[in-house]
């Protein structure tokens, strides 16, 4: 079974993810789409909403524990104001 492992981070972020699994045969595709967010993040530009990088990653059911980790690592979601993976 084809599963999706997603995540809202802050904008770049996606970028760095990308390249870290661009070459892991895990990995069937990822992709980072741009949004904007009034409530995920602390706002850090002006205005009333903050921009975030949306990246889904597919892979097969068996390997998403391990990648669905090595997601948030890369990420850094161990600390705050990071982003959300799920």
């Amino acid at each position: 079974m084809i599963c999706e492992i997603g995540a809202f981070l802050h904008k770049g972020e996606g970028a760095k993810l990308v390249e870290h699994f661009r070459e892991d045969p895990r990995v069937l595709g990822i992709y980072v789409e741009a949004g904007r967010t009034s409530d995920l993040f602390r706002f850090r530009d002006f205005g009333s909403a903050s921009e975030n990088d949306i990246v889904t990653l597919i892979t097969k059911q068996h390997e998403t524990d391990a990648l669905f980790d090595e997601v948030c690592d890369v990420a850094g979601i161990d600390a705050p104001q990071r982003g959300i993976v799920f």
